[in-house]
């Protein structure tokens, strides 16, 4: 009895060799691999802050857009398009202004002042 039940575990795992054959590979993991997934995910945590504000999430509500489905957007896109979003919005003014905003402010101070001492 032990005879067959060994024969037979022997054939099964002869047929599994053969069927499922056992290939790796291991290969070296350069730095700029490692520092260029850090920086991707970086980006992404950083857009799904921003995202995640109250301000964001009020303005993309008022805009017909939940906060879940913005963050399933945001988990969507490829490494290249967030790189991309975060780019524009580290080049976007601090305030939300730019500096024609302050430009035309300080044209309607001095257009008010002209017409008010004239």
């Amino acid at each position: 009895m032990k005879s067959i039940f060994l024969r037979y575990i022997c054939r099964m795992l002869i047929v599994c060799i053969a069927a499922f054959p056992f290939s790796t590979y291991a290969g070296m993991v350069g730095t700029d691999q490692v520092a260029a997934a850090v920086q991707a995910q970086g980006a992404r945590d950083k857009l799904r802050d921003v995202v995640g504000r109250s301000e964001v999430r009020n303005q993309l509500q008022s805009l017909g857009i939940s906060p879940d489905a913005a963050q399933a957007r945001v988990s969507a896109l490829t490494d290249a398009e967030v790189a991309s979003v975060v780019g524009q919005i580290d080049s976007l003014p601090a305030g939300g202004s730019s500096g024609w905003a302050i430009f035309a402010a300080l044209l309607v101070i001095g257009l008010v002042w002209y017409y008010w001492v004239k």
